[in-house]
């Protein structure tokens, strides 16, 4: 028993550590596209979620957060992260009110680990028993976390993109948004590519400078065909795609994810990036 005990103490004394990352400067820079802040409070309908970071070092860390928007310039707060643990942040406790959807920059003077949760809800927000929903099939949440994007590249891929729209042989339905941020003050002209045998797709689509743009792959892809995107960019940009399954013939979210694509610079990016 003294044992375990002492060990308890001995593992409390290693609360802290110092991130090393390389290259010198990373993970000082992050981006979280993929947030949307709604409440429809005729059908109790909600979309809402949080900031983690995790700072495992010794001080306090300071965050500013830059909110990108679709339709408007962006709005910056700051926090702080506390050390040795992980700080929470819900959207309806920043001094900022974002509407619709929006992503983030995080800009810290120290290496921390970010992460995104967002959620839907069919009680307006509202997670506490015999909350009231408008649905018929009774209270109903789903949610998905992801990582940080920790750089900008102007290439990016997705190997699982699927639309699904066919109420006569499935009893799902699937949509899916792939959302492009370019936070530079330049605006950037993007191609989003799917890939199917034997033929390619391509659209083109502006993004302006310091904006989020939401591309709604319902209207470009092939339904009930598997793709693969690519998405790039004359500018350093960020990318993450965002799936949604619905029970067919039910407004209802059965349950979605969200995922960054997989970046693969050029040289010209790198050479955006490092200021060459």
């Amino acid at each position: 028993m003294l044992c375990a005990g002492l060990a308890l103490v001995l593992s409390a004394c290693e609360r802290y550590e110092t991130l090393v990352v390389l290259p010198e400067g990373a993970m000082r820079t992050q981006y979280l596209l993929d947030y949307e802040h709604t409440v429809d409070a005729e059908r109790l309908v909600a979309s809402h979620g949080y900031l983690l970071i995790f700072n495992p070092g010794a001080t306090v860390v300071r965050i500013d957060v830059t909110v990108y928007y679709e339709d408007r310039d962006p709005e910056i707060f700051a926090l702080e992260a506390r050390p040795g643990t992980t700080t929470a942040s819900a959207i309806a406790e920043w001094p900022v009110v974002p509407q619709g959807r929006f992503a983030l920059g995080i800009a810290s003077s120290e290496p921390v680990v970010a992460q995104a949760t967002i959620a839907w809800d069919n009680t307006g927000g509202n997670l506490q028993t015999g909350a009231a929903t408008k649905s018929p099939a009774g209270v109903r949440e789903a949610a998905t976390s992801y990582m940080a994007i920790p750089r900008l590249a102007d290439r990016w891929y997705l190997a699982d993109g699927v639309v699904m729209n066919d109420p006569e042989h499935y009893w799902v339905r699937e949509t899916e948004t792939t959302l492009v941020l370019n936070p530079g003050n330049q605006d950037a002209r993007v191609e989003v590519s799917t890939f199917y045998r034997p033929l390619t797709r391509h659209q083109r689509v502006q993004v302006p400078a310091r904006r989020l743009v939401a591309v709604r792959m319902d209207e470009l892809a092939f339904a009930n065909h598997h793709y693969g995107l690519r998405v790039s960019s004359d500018r350093p940009i960020a990318v993450q795609s965002r799936r949604v399954v619905y029970w067919n013939g039910s407004p209802d979210v059965m349950t979605f994810w969200s995922t960054p694509c997989v970046a693969l610079p050029s040289a010209a990016s790198e050479d955006a990036l490092s200021g060459r």
